[in-house]
């Protein structure tokens, strides 16, 4: 019944979405191009209309996206977050998706409060303004007051967004299967992975619980940073459709102007806001992911930087990170043959990969951007293009990295000097915050991380095993062991026994190679000018494995020879 429904909702949003494009396109047509001049001409004589001005594209491309709703203005503001690539003119336009969206009439706020929370605003707070401060795709903000007399921000999830959402989803899903059946572009870009990955990163948006851990942890991230903030939670008054939290007040971080005004220095707060996307991001893995100038505040006041709108973040592993450090000192130095094999060590195939064709193609076309100080979106996007045409493609929480990367060079370079490359900010700034994290303390919390968890996986098959060891010190305790050695039961305990040993061992390799992968990917973000030492203790740490894992093996055929040896004395050689 429920799958029903859903359809049902999905064909019903889908004619609508049809409706809306056609309707668009029409008057597209009608008001732009020369078979509209006879008809503005006819309804001005008839009818002494004003002659109204022809929308320009963007500005029509941006009203359709509100007209088709939340997950499209979502789609918009991705693209609006790629500041160095798009027209001024566009980028413009889709800037005022960030917050310029018609809001709820305030009975449906109100009422949406009371179904959450059990009572109404006027009774919850102390004051609480019936005027949205902002309205977003996904819900608004209204400012308020507690009783304690704080002044908070109360965010409000739009009524019945979730079930529209949801039927969205479903049908860019449904579109994105589609297109891989007959396009090999998308197939070759993950088309469907992509709008997977989409569809799970907006949903968790509509989770404010989610929202409200995302801003505990990244909260925790950046204390110890100064110049930056994320606001307070109050979890008494938050649930996952509503989230009350601290109020900021202040201006865009886009807003260079106003920054100046108030006598900060502009590259002052793009340098604390870089540190802190770059400990998100390159340091602890757990990054807002949509750190688009609408999200970063600056109070004039204190020129702190605070993070807004926490419900889309990513994660990444140690390693990934440790990559896409070193995809960074490549392109500070125009070493295209380290970049091309960093790049490949972030990426899986989708087809057949050509290793060699791959190198040289990605050293062809990126020459050209490497050498030229071009923005680094321009790289990773080409790039990217690189990968794609070899059968290449990245791990979405990776284009999620990227894109957040790419969205703090945006803001960087606005506030920057001229002469500040972007990059070497960003490497210089994770050397000094990985020296900071590598640390004895850090290194042994890892290393008892990474021990509970092998421990954990290697014990999972301790009971099967159990049952062999108990039997033997059972038949050793009442001297029956030699009693049963002729039936083979002794073989079979001793290969329990051996199976334990061997699971013991590689439990404590697998360990150290995890510690040793650990403290490597610390030492690299701590230096990733060391790029050949980088290498080399790599290169040491696998073969001190390798040698680890052949003494272990020799332990082990040792082991198994002993045992027969024992048994042809107790049996003779003719039973072996």
């Amino acid at each position: 019944m429920s799958s029903t429904l859903t359809r049902a909702s999905e064909n019903a949003r889908l004619q609508h979405v049809y409706q809306t494009i056609i309707e668009f396109g029409e008057n597209s047509v009608a008001d732009s191009t020369w078979i509209g001049r006879p008809r503005r001409a006819m309804q001005k004589w008839i009818w002494q209309v004003p002659d109204v001005p022809v929308l320009p594209l963007p500005t029509r491309t941006r009203i359709l996206l509100e007209r088709l709703g939340p997950t499209y203005v979502k789609l918009g503001q991705i693209v609006s977050s790629q500041a160095n690539v798009l027209p001024d003119d566009w980028k413009v336009e889709l800037d005022k998706l960030q917050n310029e969206v018609a809001p709820v009439a305030y009975d449906e706020i109100r009422q949406a409060i009371v179904d959450e929370l059990g009572a109404p605003p006027e009774e919850l707070y102390a004051e609480f303004s019936e005027a949205p401060l902002a309205a977003a795709s996904l819900g608004q903000v209204h400012v308020a007051r507690l009783h304690d007399g704080r002044k908070v921000a109360v965010k409000v999830q739009r009524p019945g967004i979730q079930k529209q959402v949801r039927a969205d989803l479903g049908i860019t899903r449904f579109f994105g299967r589609n297109a891989e059946r007959r396009s090999a572009y998308a197939r070759d870009i993950g088309l469907a992975s992509m709008l997977d990955e989409f569809s799970s990163t907006l949903l968790e948006e509509l989770d404010y619980y989610a929202e409200a851990y995302n801003m505990t942890r990244l909260a925790a991230t950046l204390d110890g940073i100064p110049g930056v903030h994320v606001p307070d939670l109050v979890r008494s008054l938050s649930t996952d459709k509503v989230l009350t939290q601290e109020f900021v007040s202040g201006v865009k971080i886009s807003d260079v102007e106003a920054i100046r005004a108030a006598g900060h220095d502009p590259a002052v707060l793009g340098d604390a806001a870089l540190r802190a996307a770059i400990k998100m991001l390159l340091i602890d893995g757990f990054f807002h992911a949509d750190p688009h100038p609408g999200n970063l505040i600056v109070d004039l006041e204190t020129g702190v930087v605070t993070f807004l709108d926490c419900g889309m973040v990513g994660e990444i592993t140690p390693i990934q990170r440790a990559h896409m450090v070193m995809v960074l000192w490549a392109y500070t130095r125009g070493d295209l043959g380290a970049m091309a094999d960093e790049m490949r060590s972030l990426s899986v195939p989708f087809r057949p990969v050509d290793e060699e064709a791959y190198r040289k193609s990605f050293q062809r076309r990126m020459a050209r951007f490497v050498n030229n100080e071009s923005d680094i979106t321009v790289m990773f996007s080409q790039g990217m293009g690189v990968l794609r045409d070899n059968g290449l493609r990245l791990d979405p929480q990776l284009t999620l990295a990227i894109k957040s990367l790419t969205q703090s060079s945006a803001f960087f370079t606005l506030l920057a000097p001229p002469d500040q490359p972007f990059a070497d900010a960003a490497l210089k700034a994770t050397q000094e915050l990985g020296m900071e994290a590598v640390s004895e303390e850090a290194v042994a919390e890892a290393a008892r991380k990474e021990g509970i968890r092998l421990a954990g996986r290697a014990l999972q098959e301790a009971p099967a095993y159990a049952k062999g060891l108990s039997a033997i010190g059972e038949q050793l305790k009442q001297g029956k062991l030699t009693v049963h050695v002729d039936n083979g039961s002794l073989g079979d305990q001793m290969g329990a026994f051996s199976k334990v040993v061997q699971n013991v061992v590689l439990a404590v390799l697998l360990a150290g190679a995890m510690i040793g992968s650990a403290i490597a990917a610390s030492s690299l973000s701590a230096n990733p000018d060391q790029h050949t030492a980088y290498q080399w203790t790599l290169g040491a740490f696998f073969v001190s494995l390798a040698i680890a894992l052949l003494l272990a093996l020799v332990y082990l055929v040792g082991f198994v020879k002993e045992r027969r040896r024992i048994s042809r004395e107790r049996w003779g050689p003719d039973r072996f």
